[in-house]
């Protein structure tokens, strides 16, 4: 058991952030992205991890996976869902990437979050393993759309859903449709929030908007990013 100094201690000090590059990559990544390594990803895309201005991010050719661009999108919508008064003790990430949401909430919000990552790609969770953030976060290869239909048929429930599943720059297959955003509204608890990040032009935005709607008591277009369609929605209450 910890004694009451240590458990203060503890409490008062960041949590286990990502991993960082070594001292001379991170000096020369302050004048050149460093590419640190590439791998053809299980479902096609080009995934490569790089160093720059101190930090790891990962990339395909098209968008940014996490840690860069997509970490001001997630830090941004969190936290306008948690202003809204959407709890975070229990977390489902739908598209795992490199974790930025995941370190978001443990290191802003709430360090206890229980946090479940979904990732159908496993080159991709090899490589959040192994530069980025995975502390405290049940981890599970599986393809989001069949655990969101499992998940709906065992009625298990999140505080918070974030939806983030593409496939280098396109929205994955089946996310669109009525009945995967119908079984990811019933997944979210009553006053609970589902937050979905689509890069969808302003007629596919519109659409998705329009579906959204139909199964979600608030819907809020989220507009903290450009060129990022991303979409707040509410189970009660205002989104």
């Amino acid at each position: 058991m910890m004694d009451l100094e240590s458990m203060m201690r503890a409490s008062m000090e960041p949590i286990r952030v990502r991993k960082r590059p070594g001292f001379w990559l991170r000096l020369l990544s302050w004048i050149w992205p460093m590419t640190v390594e590439r791998r053809q990803g299980d479902l096609g895309a080009s995934i490569r991890v790089v160093a720059w201005r101190g930090k790891y991010m990962m990339d395909t050719a098209k968008v940014n996976y996490s840690f860069g661009s997509l970490h001001e999108v997630m830090k941004g919508s969190i936290g306008a869902m948690v202003a809204k008064g959407v709890k975070t003790d229990r977390v489902l990430m739908l598209g795992y990437g490199g974790g930025s949401a995941a370190e978001i909430i443990h290191q802003d919000y709430n360090r206890e979050s229980e946090i479940v990552g979904v990732e159908s790609d496993g080159v991709v969770l090899s490589l959040a393993k192994r530069y980025f953030y995975v502390e405290g976060v049940r981890l599970l290869q599986e393809d989001a759309i069949a655990y969101v239909k499992k998940a709906a048929a065992q009625a298990w429930q999140y505080d918070l859903v974030i939806c983030d599943l593409f496939v280098d720059g396109d929205v994955a297959k089946g996310v669109e449709s009525s009945a995967f955003l119908q079984g990811l509204s019933t997944l979210v608890e009553n006053r609970g929030g589902l937050i979905v990040n689509t890069m969808l032009k302003s007629e596919g935005a519109r659409a998705m908007e329009g579906l959204l709607r139909g199964v979600f008591s608030e819907v809020l277009a989220w507009d903290g990013m450009k060129g990022n369609a991303v979409f707040l929605c509410k189970m009660g209450g205002n989104a």
